[in-house]
């Protein structure tokens, strides 16, 4: 009996634990089952948490990185108060990022993951997610990391408001040759109006800004069952774009089923 009691004992612990733990903290959880590795890298004014996959995190000869970004997590609890740690509270990226076979990082957004520094306002989740200073750091990091690896040629792929940013941020690397998104905010102020929401008054939008260069070849995943980012807001994005492709994925919805399928649509659209 006694012996009983402890192991149930232990159990409860084991639960009391879990549900302690921050959102940064199952985040990195779920990514050492990946066996992702970790890194911080320093730009300005913000610190940045990668994740890399084993073949980013060795050393190799491979020319081509692939560059994950997340989407929003969660800026504000029930909607009524902002989050002390936005962190995906759904680590959809990470097994998405798991079933890539090139090097493949997560950049991590200014004050995700842990790294909420003194730079760190709730501003920067909030209101200014998709600011200039947000996507002038992101940019440093990646440029900065990329070219101390060797890496020649980037695909940054985003998922929901990390798309919008993936979008923003491509412009400023020259050695981006594609951008993928998945139920992407391409229309911050759409999207707001749509759903009711204060404007993102201090956030850039990507459908405002003016097209990729022809270079960057894009592909813009929807899902048709998408209430979160409704489908013709990215494809109003890619119309105005110069080499774009609308994918509408009929079964989907926002979070469903894009980490399942996810080796099978990367080799479709990342096959020349």
């Amino acid at each position: 009996m006694k012996k009983r009691f402890l192991s149930v004992s232990s159990g409860l612990l084991f639960l009391v634990l879990s549900a302690c733990s921050t959102p940064a903290q199952k985040f990195l959880k779920t990514s050492q089952t990946y066996h992702f590795v970790t890194q911080t890298v320093s730009s300005s004014p913000f610190l940045h948490r990668l994740y890399l996959n084993q073949k980013a995190s060795k050393p190799s000869d491979r020319k081509t990185l692939h560059v994950y970004i997340d989407g929003d997590g969660t800026p504000w609890e029930r909607n009524r108060w902002i989050a002390k740690d936005p962190t995906s509270r759904n680590p959809l990226i990470l097994k998405m990022m798991s079933q890539d076979p090139t090097s493949a990082i997560l950049l991590g957004r200014p004050c995700y993951h842990g790294v909420n520094d003194s730079a760190c306002s709730p501003k920067d989740w909030t209101s200014h997610r998709y600011s200039k200073q947000v996507v002038t750091s992101m940019v440093q990091a990646l440029k900065g990391w990329a070219v101390q690896n060797n890496y020649q040629e980037l695909v940054i792929i985003g998922f929901s408001g990390g798309g919008a940013l993936a979008v923003l941020i491509a412009p400023y690397l020259k050695t981006v040759t594609k951008v993928v998104t998945v139920s992407a905010n391409l229309d911050v102020d759409g999207w707001s109006e749509h759903h009711g929401y204060l404007p993102l008054s201090d956030s850039l939008n990507p459908i405002d800004l003016p097209p990729l260069p022809s270079y960057i070849k894009q592909f813009h995943f929807a899902g048709l069952q998408d209430k979160n980012v409704p489908p013709e807001i990215i494809k109003k994005f890619s119309k105005r774009q110069k080499y774009s492709v609308f994918i509408p994925v009929a079964e989907f919805n926002h979070y469903c089923c894009w980490a399942d399928n996810w080796k099978s649509l990367l080799l479709k659209i990342l096959v020349d």
